[in-house]
């Protein structure tokens, strides 16, 4: 994936790409020989795909309509945290639920749509061809034949991964030792795909992740589950050192009902076996610091894994690969390179998986057994900046859009750590609230309550009162229904359409958007009357087609209120962020209201209206 992605980056700059493959490559998205990362869970992120759409525009749409889907975070997926279960707040940021075959096939046959690109099969790159000042090619081996031969280029890039000998060719060429550095928490993982009883049950549990504590001392054992393509499900187990998941079928699912939350146990057991289990290893996060170099030949770039290695259970390889491409671009983007561009363009390559690389190696050095450099204390200060915002992106929907912001690549720590998640930081929880499963993933422990933060006669405050039943878990019944439950059912319901306006806007489909709304609704937007859904499907198609065109929404529910048994209001800060812009700003920034209705046992949009965000009135 990451020689796609360079190559992809190079697209409008260079007059031949030749990409090296070791693979004999197959016609469909099959798992081979030399990506044994293929037969695992696999994370791409909302930032790396909508990276690799600018860099091969299309894919993003082919890939949904080979079967990958969407999965918001954290509003589809259940994270059983450190501390307990994350409340699935309204997110905007997602990982798409797709295998890694299928996810390369996709993008491999999009850069292949590019005439001046070819794929040399079954060969593999055994040196570089030049000197310490200069590469102008590389030494290629045949592996079906042993034939060799050199093949010339003005730009040479490793992507070979792991295994990456570019540290062993530079040396020959004359140039000194590139420094590393290694964190290896020794983690294993185990990994099948799976078949749900149904599609229902699939996609009611379409992303489960249970992590380990790393505050309890001892190794991690985690547990991931993906609702991937084809109805079936990818089931990925792990462990540090001394706890690695066993092979077999009866110790595999043994180490699933183990692990902190029985939950995947329960579901691996309840369904059908696709694929054998299949382990891997080599797992070590390795930095090679070719940005260090004081010498370095021209014509030649280190890049994806062959340059900076995260452990893989974390899910950022691609997308970091993707981030690092546009880098690569942009400095094509400036002109030809030169000896200061080449080293130039190697910098940004590693910066762009600065953030990944802290958040992986930061991680891993918490478990014992690590080997790696002794935590500094900048590294102390960002683990303990990490357990508080968990402990409160639990049950605080501003510190979990904060989160899951940093944990897909979206914002750099710095804008993660802005003014707004600092408020909700320190007034989160002291101590981790304890939140348990909705209630539609019943036959499981009982909830327990996700308190506010006690506030003490020291400070200012009362006494901390008595813990209360969380409302939304109410015993009290009525004719065997929970009258709580299901008002808190309809307020996800209405929160799912505006997610599926949401996901329409993303997509520019001005006719999912319309569908959205009931056939005789009114539309105020930026001061614009719309009336009816055929005018809203018209003019929002133009919309996308003019000044939104690559425009996304975004926004979080601020409040639902439910008016009786079939209307409902909500109320949601949010923007519209055009093509290229990342953040919600002040100046962008809107309120918005949402009329819905229930007609025939489905939700729709009545009325919506928005303004421009203000904070005060002006007295």
């Amino acid at each position: 994936m990451a020689g796609l992605l360079a190559a992809a980056a190079l697209i409008e700059y260079v007059d031949t790409i030749t990409l090296v493959e070791r693979d004999r490559l197959p016609d469909g998205p099959e798992v081979r020989k030399g990506v044994p990362q293929g037969r695992h869970l696999h994370g791409l992120q909302s930032s790396g795909v909508q990276t690799i759409d600018t860099l091969l525009p299309g894919t993003q749409e082919s890939l949904f309509a080979a079967g990958a889907h969407r999965i918001y975070m954290p509003t589809h997926a259940l994270f059983y945290g450190p501390h307990g279960w994350m409340r699935q707040y309204p997110g905007e940021h997602f990982t798409l639920g797709v295998s890694r075959p299928l996810a390369e096939h996709i993008v491999r046959r999009a850069l292949l749509g590019h005439a001046h690109v070819r794929i040399l099969e079954g060969a593999e790159a055994t040196g570089l061809i030049g000197d310490a000042r200069r590469v102008s090619g590389a030494q290629i081996r045949h592996r079906g034949t042993g034939e060799r031969e050199n093949v010339d280029a003005d730009l040479v890039i490793d992507a070979t991964g792991r295994g990456s000998k570019a540290p062993q060719w530079l040396t020959e060429l004359g140039l000194p030792e590139v420094p590393t550095t290694v964190v290896d928490a020794g983690l294993a993982y185990a990994s099948r795909v799976i078949r749900p009883p149904d599609e229902a049950t699939g996609r009611r549990f379409p992303l489960i992740a249970l992590q380990s504590d790393p505050r309890s001392g001892g190794p991690a054992r985690v547990g991931g589950l993906m609702f991937i393509e084809d109805g079936t499900w990818m089931v990925t187990l792990a462990g540090t050192k001394g706890v690695h998941p066993p092979l077999d079928e009866e110790g595999f699912l043994r180490y699933a009902q183990a692990l902190r939350h029985p939950l995947i146990g329960e579901l691996i057991s309840q369904s059908t076996p696709v694929s054998r289990i299949s382990g891997f290893q080599s797992t070590a996060n390795h930095r090679r610091h070719y940005d260090k170099l004081r010498t370095r030949p021209t014509g030649f770039l280190v890049f994806g894994d062959a340059a900076t290695t995260f452990n893989p259970l974390y899910g950022q390889g691609v997308t970091a690969a993707a981030l690092s491409a546009v880098a690569l671009r942009e400095e094509f983007a400036r002109g030809p390179l030169d000896e200061e561009g080449y080293g130039r363009a190697q910098e940004a390559i590693i910066r762009a998986t600065d953030i990944a690389w802290a958040m992986a190696s930061n991680e891993d050095l918490r478990y014992p057994g690590t080997e790696g450099p002794a935590p500094s204390a900048r590294r102390k200060l960002l683990q303990r900046c990490s357990d508080r915002l968990r402990i409160t992106a639990a049950c605080d929907p501003v510190a979990s859009q904060a989160l899951f912001k940093a944990l897909t690549l979206t914002t750099p720590p710095r804008e993660v750590f802005n003014a707004r998640t600092l408020r909700a930081l320190l007034r989160g929880p002291r101590h981790p609230a304890q939140y348990d499963l909705p209630p539609e993933h019943t036959g499981l422990p009982a909830p327990t309550v996700c308190p506010p933060r006690p506030s003490t006669a020291a400070e200012g405050g009362s006494a901390a009162p008595a813990p209360t039943t969380d409302p939304t878990y109410t015993d009290e019944t009525h004719e065997g229904r929970t009258p709580m439950l299901e008002s808190e059912t309809e307020k996800k319901a209405v929160v799912a359409v505006l997610e599926r306006l949401v996901a329409a806007w993303s997509e520019q489909d001005a006719r999912a958007l319309a569908d959205v709304f009931t056939a005789d609704a009114t539309m105020i937007a930026f001061g614009y009357l719309r009336k009816g859904r055929e005018e809203i499907a018209t003019r929002m198609g133009e919309a996308f087609q003019g000044p939104y065109k690559g425009s996304r929404a975004v926004g979080d529910v601020v409040d639902v209120r439910l008016l009786g048994d079939s209307a409902a209001v909500a109320v949601v800060r949010g923007a519209v962020l055009a093509a290229g812009e990342t953040e919600v700003t002040a100046e962008n920034a809107i309120r918005s209201t949402w009329a819905l209705v229930k007609q025939d046992a489905e939700w729709r949009v009545a009325a919506y209206h928005n303004s421009p965000v203000k904070e005060d009135m002006p007295v």
